[in-house]
């Protein structure tokens, strides 16, 4: 068993996504989900932290893992993508080499096409004062990256070639997800055709549809205190 420690974010949807292909493709693999209600400070819990020192959403405890030993955590979305790809067998290519490519693509995603857009995302939608240097700068680090993803994604159907992989799972939530702060994909349409494609799995909806059972009322305008939580944190002495 698997337990997710998960709020509707970019990054936890990463997991669900792949927690969904994996049940869904078969491997014996069950999981449950740990609400992690950031906008109320529970990732700093101390329980919390004893498996996400970061402060940081999501993170998963393994209670069966491959080597038969105590209950393994995880945190990071990305370390965490590759350790169920491994544990499921399946979506982290089977061979070196593939296993390669795979991983240079999750971290150009974790490296650059999230904290590029999610900063966009902070000085466009949550910044108390507008800066018009720091939204340009990354709005338009956002789209070259994107760029990046419609030239590497023309004639392939996904990021790495025919099979549908966790470089895909971590780059998807990224696209353009801010409705107050639209990036636009008009100028990409590898970007907008493989989107849609991977929209359209059933594993994608029922991983979205569980952001909505998880905390239903997300989207809604921060409140003081979870602008404080969210975007104020100093050192952790």
């Amino acid at each position: 068993m698997i337990d997710l420690y998960y709020w509707p974010t970019p990054n936890g949807h990463k997991v669900t996504l792949l927690l969904e292909e994996l049940v869904e493709s078969g491997a014996p693999l069950a999981y449950t989900i740990k609400p992690v209600d950031i906008g109320k400070g529970d990732q700093f819990r101390p329980d919390y932290l004893a498996i996400s020192p970061n402060n940081k959403m999501p993170a998963i405890v393994d209670h069966a893992p491959a080597d038969g030993g105590p209950p393994l955590s995880v945190f990071e979305s990305g370390a965490i993508l590759v350790y169920l790809a491994n544990k499921g067998g399946r979506f982290f290519g089977d061979s070196v080499r593939r296993k390669a490519e795979v991983n240079e693509w999750l971290m150009w995603q974790m490296g650059g096409l999230g904290p590029m857009t999610g900063q966009h995302g902070h000085f466009s939608v949550y910044a108390p004062e507008k800066i018009p240097y720091a939204i340009d700068r990354y709005a338009n680090e956002a789209r070259r990256l994107l760029g990046v993803l419609d030239k590497r994604l023309a004639g392939r159907a996904f990021i790495t070639g025919d099979d549908y992989t966790i470089a895909d799972m971590a780059a998807y939530p990224w696209i353009d997800p801010y409705d107050k702060a639209r990036l636009g994909l008009d100028e990409f349409p590898e970007v907008r055709r493989w989107q849609a494609s991977i929209a359209k799995r059933p594993a994608t909806r029922r991983a979205y549809a569980l952001a909505k059972e998880v905390a239903p009322a997300a989207g809604k305008p921060l409140t003081d205190e979870e602008r404080r939580l969210l975007f104020g944190q100093g050192a952790q002495r």
